[in-house]
């Protein structure tokens, strides 16, 4: 551990600053393969902005010392209630269930933090209490720091592995390219899942495609059953076979797929053949933020990567409705930009366009009815939430497709789901009915003047699209499913024939 001056130890409460980074360090250390640093530094700044604010506006009514133990107690009850109360609810025992909702744990929390507070202020020397404290918070922050640096330092090397993503970029000689929308509505369910697990028939949402001239695939299966490496394998028109040969099966360094997506093959292709790229933030993860996008809408400065922005509400604000103006209301807004970015597209004149729009939707927070009203909704388990959004989701992008087709019938639209809807899934043991809900995804395309295709495989999209249009020739690979769990992202299994020997008996 560092020296510190005795003083210093004693006098200032370096454990109040400390332990405010505690909660986001805390959560990066067991998250570290699915997030970058950058991640980190908006809620760093936050963090110690309002902890520095609280302390300034404190120490004028009860000195330095004081203030700054208080803060560390109520950051330490309060700011942990969250992650208190799902640890405590999801323990089988009907005290800790009792014990992990809120309101009753915040009030043991409370009580324990107004005992602490009269201690303090009725305390005349806190020199070893500040002193105790300093060591405490820097004993653990060094502890979260030297993990972080450990799992840092024995990570594989993520640039390494990109040898293998050789794809090469061809030029068209194509002079009149087509403009190309990609839509992904994140865990929209297949029509085959819909039926089973819901109970509801999605045809209507079928007829209303086909009437717009929409190939619609009923039998649809995603190549992976999770967004984090089901988007990459479109964007880079590959299986990452070559992950877990060279990592081993229980690797977690999703970190790989993170470098591929933001130098994507698909996007280089376009922009080598003239076209400008646009992405829309919708608050699903990455594809937003890569380098080679010419636009990025919807976007802000103080976006941060949505799961950890979830867990940042939970720890820090255990008050609910709070908590969904931070976490669903971000959300709302971005999609909200999102629908309007779609609608009222500039397309460019001069270059065509390939516009990439990743909607969180209908996956949760539930935030919208059937009808788009507003609603919140935290149950990711409810089903007929789950089912209200969808239908919202069907209305709304008919709405985007009208907009898009009225601009011009020549334009490419592609509208898919990168997997189905996931939350009853058992990844250790599945059965065939987790394999569809993992797989069975919406695919729909539009692609005028080209021949109705029974199926496209989603690692195939965009081969089919350049093969097509382009008129560049790229490798069709084979249609796989590709089953892991997301504890271990590259321990994979090919299900492909399991999934097809069911659909051939439910066939008979």
């Amino acid at each position: 551990m560092l020296a510190f001056p005795k003083n210093i130890l004693n006098k200032l409460p370096i454990h109040t600053f400390l332990f405010a980074l505690f909660p986001v360090m805390f959560f990066f250390q067991f998250n570290f393969y699915e997030l970058i640093f950058e991640d980190l530094i908006f809620p760093f700044f936050l963090s110690i902005s309002i902890t520095f604010l609280a302390w300034i506006i404190l120490r004028k009514f009860i000195g330095s010392q004081r203030s700054g133990l208080i803060l560390s107690l109520v950051i330490m009850c309060f700011i942990n209630l969250g992650n208190i109360s799902m640890f405590l609810s999801d323990n089988p025992n009907e005290l800790s269930q009792f014990l992990g909702q809120v309101h009753i744990l915040g009030s043991i929390l409370l009580v324990l933090s107004i005992i602490g507070i009269i201690y303090f202020l009725k305390t005349r020397t806190l020199d070893d209490k500040t002193s105790i404290s300093n060591v405490i918070s820097m004993t653990i922050i060094g502890f979260l720091m030297f993990n972080i640096t450990t799992i840092s330092i024995t990570a594989a090397d993520d640039d390494s592995l990109l040898k293998f993503y050789d794809i090469p970029v061809q030029i068209s000689g194509v002079e009149k390219k087509p403009n190309i929308y990609f839509i992904i509505l994140d865990e929209y369910a297949g029509f085959i899942q819909l039926k089973n697990d819901f109970n509801f028939d999605n045809s209507n949402f079928k007829v209303e495609l086909e009437k717009r001239d929409f190939f619609v695939s009923k039998e649809s299966f995603s190549n992976y059953p999770s967004t984090s490496l089901s988007v990459p394998s479109m964007m880079s028109m590959m299986y990452f076979d070559f992950i877990p040969e060279n990592l081993g099966k229980d690797s977690k360094n999703i970190k790989v797929v993170e470098k591929i997506i933001n130098e994507n093959i698909v996007m280089k292709i376009f922009q080598a053949n003239g076209y400008k790229i646009t992405t829309l933030d919708a608050g699903s993860g990455r594809i937003s933020d890569t380098n080679l996008a010419d636009v990025r809408l919807c976007n802000s400065i103080f976006d941060i990567n949505p799961e950890l922005r979830k867990n940042f509400a939970i720890v820090y604000v255990p008050i609910v409705g709070l908590r969904d103006i931070i976490f669903n209301e971000v959300i709302r807004d971005k999609l909200e930009c999102s629908f309007s970015a779609l609608i009222d597209f500039n397309e460019d004149p001069k270059n065509p366009d390939f516009v990439v729009a990743h909607l969180r939707f209908p996956h949760s927070p539930f935030i919208y009815d059937s009808l788009g009203n507003s609603v919140s909704i935290n149950d990711m388990g409810d089903k007929n939430a789950y089912l209200e959004q969808l239908k919202f989701a069907n209305k709304k992008t008919l709405e985007i497709i009208d907009s898009i087709q009225e601009r011009s019938s020549e334009n490419i639209i592609i509208i898919v789901s990168d997997h189905g809807y996931r939350y009853y899934i058992n990844y250790e043991n599945p059965t065939i009915d987790d394999y569809i809900r993992g797989f069975n995804n919406l695919a729909t395309y539009y692609l005028p003047g080209e021949e109705k295709y029974e199926t496209i495989a989603l690692v195939n999209i965009f081969p089919t699209i350049f093969n097509s249009y382009l008129e560049i020739n790229y490798e069709i690979l084979d249609d796989r499913q590709i089953w892991h769990s997301p504890e271990k992202p590259f321990d994979h299994d090919d299900v492909r024939d399991l999934i097809m020997d069911y659909l051939k008996n439910s066939h008979e």
